[in-house]
């Protein structure tokens, strides 16, 4: 014998088919719908230093400059510049140095990213085993590429960066140089990807300085995106 379904369930069951039918088409549509195929990549950040690229121009073995005359040297090689670069940290040292001993060294940052950059800090640790630091001045240049160039303290003595504020400025007179050099290439205070800042740092040794003494300053730049507050 058949049984009958009540006429409320059998009402409730049809209504159900009909909706979970209703639900199938649905998903079928919202499927077809997000049927995309892409890749998606994102940006790198890095900014570095040139590993190993220093122009030193009184490397050992070299007869040191000549006070104010940076393209002439005096015939005797006493005083010493070492310059060390690494990826994230520039170490310059100073050796046997004597009252108006004049150096200068050359390096680089790149932008090795896809990303633009702006710097975030410079910090300069200073190393002063004989007492020399307050005998010494310094003075730099910086430029993007081929850009104009920005000095601090000011301008030129020869065809080097004027050398004559306090070694305790070099934190700032990097960090405000560097700012410089950047807003007046592009506009904006940024490094952009494959952009090189050329530094050219020089120092001098005042009057008084003690004898056989040494000194080193290491330098490091913080950067980070240029969208980052």
């Amino acid at each position: 014998m058949r049984s009958k379904m009540p006429g409320k369930l059998g009402h409730v069951v049809i209504s159900l088919v009909i909706a979970m039918g209703g639900i199938n088409l649905v998903f079928a549509a919202w499927e077809e719908n997000l049927d995309i195929v892409g890749t998606m990549q994102t940006g790198e950040f890095r900014v570095e230093f040139i590993e190993g690229y220093c122009i030193n121009y009184d490397p050992p073995g070299s007869n040191d400059l000549k006070y104010n005359e940076p393209t002439k040297t005096w015939p005797i090689d006493v005083g010493t510049t070492k310059c060390d670069v690494k990826k994230y940290n520039v170490t310059i040292t100073l050796e046997n140095v004597y009252p108006c001993y004049q150096t200068f060294v050359r390096f680089r940052t790149k932008n090795y990213g896809t990303i633009p950059a702006k710097l975030k800090d410079v910090e300069v640790d200073i190393v002063d085993p004989d007492g020399l630091k307050d005998y010494v001045e310094f003075g730099v240049c910086v430029y993007v590429n081929n850009g104009p160039n920005y000095y601090y303290p000011g301008m030129l003595a020869g065809t080097h960066p004027r050398t004559d504020a306090p070694v305790d400025e070099l934190e700032t007179g990097l960090k405000d140089t560097i700012n410089r050099a950047l807003s007046g290439t592009n506009g904006y205070s940024y490094l952009l990807p494959n952009q090189e800042l050329w530094y050219d740092l020089g120092f001098h040794i005042k009057d008084g300085a003690p004898e056989n003494a040494n000194l080193t300053i290491t330098i490091k730049t913080i950067w980070t995106q240029f969208n980052v507050q």
